[in-house]
C-alpha cells in the first residue's frame, strides 16, 4: 500500500557535527479529502443511513471519539475496503429537519501515530419533507377504489376492422360468469376495469354497436355491481380507427374521427345511464401514434396533445348530455399513451366539466425491461435496490416510483383532482430469485400508492406460467387463483389499502431482496 505523507526526512541534513540541533522532522498531515454527503444538500431520510469521510492518510478512529449528529452520539469505524475511509452510522432521520454531522479533533487519528490528530470537520444537511396528509374529496374517492383487477384480454380483443369480429374469439379463451365478480369480491378487490373494444362490433354506416355485444358487456358490469364491486368501462383497443397522429394534421380525418367518438360514446353512456355511482367511464386507453411517446408527438409542435384534449372534452359533453346518473358520473381522461409523463406536463388540459367529476387515468409498467419483456436481448430480473449490478434497469428502481407518485399528488390530488393507475403490473418471471424481486416490485408499488393516495387496478390476462405476456392471477371464468398467486394477491391488497402506520413504504423497502 502507498502510504501518502508519511514521515519525510527520516535522516535530517544536519551540520555533520553529530548534535542533534537540526531542523524538526515533519509530521503527517491529516485531512479530510471528501465525503458522501455535501453541505446545505437535501437528502430523504429513509434512504440515508450512513456516511463515509475520506482522509488523505491511514486513519483509525480514537476509542475515545465523540461524533454526534446533532448531539447524538454516532458509531464510527474504519472501512473494510480502505483505512483511508471512515464510515459513520447514522440514527434514524426524522423528514424535513436539519442535521449537523459533527467529528471533532482527535476524534480521527493517524494509524501510524495517534498523537497526530485530524482537524474538526462538520458537515450541516437537511431532509425531505415528508408526505403531508390529505383529506379531500379525491382521497375519499381513492380509499372507496382500492385495489383493482383488469378483466383483460376479453371484451377489449381487437380483429384491427370495423364491423370485424375477432376471428378466434376473445383472447384470453374465456367465458366470464358472476362467480369471477364473486370470487373477485371475496378476494379483497373492490374495483374491476372492464375494457372494450366497440369498433369491430359497429355497423360501418352509422356505427350503432351490435345489441348482443352491448348485452353482453352489460351482463359482465351488472354481475360486478351484484358482487358489490366498483366498475371502470372504457374504449380499450379501439385507438386501430381512432387515428389521433392522422387526425392531428388533417381536420377533416379529424372530424369523421370526432363524429364516431359521438355516437359510439353516447350509444354507451345511454345504456348505462341509469346505473348508480358504482360505474365510472374512462374515455380512452393508451392513445398514442405507435411509437408509445417517442413518436411525432415530440416534433408536431403539441398538435397530438391538442388533439386527444379535444377527444376527452368530446366524451364528457357526450357522456353528461345523456342525462340520469351519467350528469355527475365520475369520468376518468387520460394523457397521452395513458404516461404519467405526459398527465405532468402543461400539454395535459382537463376537460371542463360542470359535475366536477373529472379523474386522471395513468398506467405505471415502469421499467417495462422487467415488468412486461424480461425475456428479451434487453430484459431485466432484478429491480430494487437490492438488485445486483447490470440486472436492473438504471434510473427506475424505487426513487423513480417515490418520484413519479409524488408529483401525480402535487400536481392533481392536493387540488381535489383524483388519480388513479388503470393498469400496473409484472408478469411471471421464470427463475425463483428473479420472482422474489417481482414480488418485492408489486408490494412496493402497491404501497407508494396508497402513500400517494391512488387506487390503482392489477393487469391480468388469464396467462398461466413466466414470461413475456403472462400476467395471470384469476382465472377469467370464475375467479379461481391462477399460479398459486394468492399470497401475492393478498399481500398487494394489503399494500394498496392498509391504514397500518408501522407498514410504510421503508418497512417495505427493508424486506428487499438480498
Amino acid at each position: 500500500m502507498v502510504v501518502i505523507g508519511l514521515l519525510v526526512g527520516m535522516t535530517a541534513c544536519g551540520s555533520g557535527s553529530g548534535d542533534d540541533d537540526g531542523p524538526a522532522t515533519p509530521k503527517v498531515s491529516i485531512n479530510v479529502r471528501s465525503c458522501t454527503i455535501s453541505s446545505g444538500t437535501e437528502y430523504v431520510a429513509s434512504e440515508l443511513k450512513e456516511v463515509t469521510v475520506s482522509y488523505n492518510n491511514v486513519v483509525a478512529v480514537s476509542p475515545s471519539a465523540n461524533i454526534t449528529l446533532n448531539d447524538v452520539k454516532c458509531s464510527a469505524k474504519s472501512s473494510s475496503k480502505t483505512s483511508m475511509d471512515v464510515v459513520i452510522s447514522l440514527p434514524a432521520l426524522e423528514e424535513g429537519k436539519t442535521y449537523t454531522l459533527t467529528i471533532p479533533e482527535g476524534a480521527i487519528v493517524s494509524k501510524e501515530d495517534n498523537s497526530i490528530h485530524a482537524p474538526a470537520y462538520s458537515v450541516t444537511f437537511t431532509t425531505k419533507e415528508g408526505v403531508k396528509p390529505i383529506s379531500n374529496e379525491a382521497t375519499e374517492l381513492a380509499k372507496r377504489l382500492g385495489w383493482g383487477w383488469n378483466l383483460g384480454n376479453h371484451f377489449d380483443t381487437s380483429s384491427e376492422e370495423d364491423g370485424k369480429h375477432p376471428q378466434w374469439g376473445y383472447w384470453d379463451k374465456a367465458t366470464p360468469t358472476q362467480a369471477l365478480y364473486t370470487n373477485l369480491k371475496k378476494a379483497g378487490a373492490s374495483t374491476v376495469r372492464i375494457c372494450v373494444t366497440w369498433g369491430n362490433y359497429q355497423n360501418t354506416e352509422t356505427w350503432a354497436i351490435e345489441a348482443d355485444y352491448m348485452a353482453e358487456v352489460k351482463q359482465n358490469v351488472e354481475w360486478a355491481e351484484a358482487a358489490g364491486l366498483n366498475v371502470i368501462l372504457n374504449s380499450h383497443h379501439d385507438e386501430y380507427w381512432l387515428k389521433i397522429k392522422e387526425a392531428a394534421n388533417n381536420n377533416i380525418i379529424n372530424d369523421a374521427i370526432k363524429n364516431r367518438i359521438e355516437k359510439t360514446w353516447k350509444q354507451i353512456a345511454e345504456t348505462f345511464k341509469d346505473k348508480g355511482d358504482f360505474l365510472f367511464f374512462e374515455t380512452f386507453n393508451e392513445l398514442q401514434d405507435g411509437q408509445w411517446g417517442w413518436g411525432d408527438n415530440r416534433t408536431d409542435g403539441g398538435k397530438q396533445y391538442r388533439t386527444l384534449n379535444e377527444w376527452n372534452q368530446l366524451v364528457v359533453n357526450t357522456i353528461r348530455a345523456t342525462g340520469g346518473k351519467n350528469a355527475t358520473r365520475w369520468i376518468g381522461v387520460p394523457g397521452y399513451a395513458s404516461s404519467p409523463v405526459f398527465v405532468l406536463e402543461d400539454s395535459f388540459v382537463l376537460p371542463n366539466d360542470p359535475a366536477n367529476h373529472i379523474m386522471v387515468s395513468v398506467h405505471f409498467y415502469d421499467p417495462n425491461t422487467f415488468t412486461l419483456t424480461p425475456e428479451n436481448g434487453d430484459g431485466k430480473s432484478e429491480w430494487g435496490h437490492t438488485a445486483a449490478a447490470g440486472k436492473f434497469q438504471d434510473g427506475s428502481n424505487e426513487e423513480h416510483v417515490v418520484e413519479t407518485f409524488q408529483k401525480l399528488q402535487e400536481k392533481f390530488i392536493a387540488k381535489n383532482i383524483p388519480v388513479y393507475i388503470g393498469e400496473y403490473g409484472c408478469v411471471m418471471h421464470k427463475s425463483d430469485r428473479s420472482n422474489l424481486f417481482r414480488n418485492y416490485y408489486l408490494e412496493y408499488v402497491c404501497r407508494a400508492a396508497h402513500t400517494y393516495n391512488m387506487p390503482l387496478c392489477i393487469w391480468d390476462n388469464n396467462s398461466a406460467g413466466g414470461g413475456n405476456e403472462h400476467h395471470g392471477y384469476f382465472d377469467h371464468s370464475n375467479g379461481a387463483y391462477l399460479n398459486s398467486l394468492e399470497q401475492l394477491v393478498q399481500t398487494m391488497i394489503k399494500a394498496a389499502t392498509s391504514n397500518d402506520a408501522s407498514y410504510t413504504l421503508e418497512s417495505v423497502y427493508n424486506k428487499a431482496p438480498k
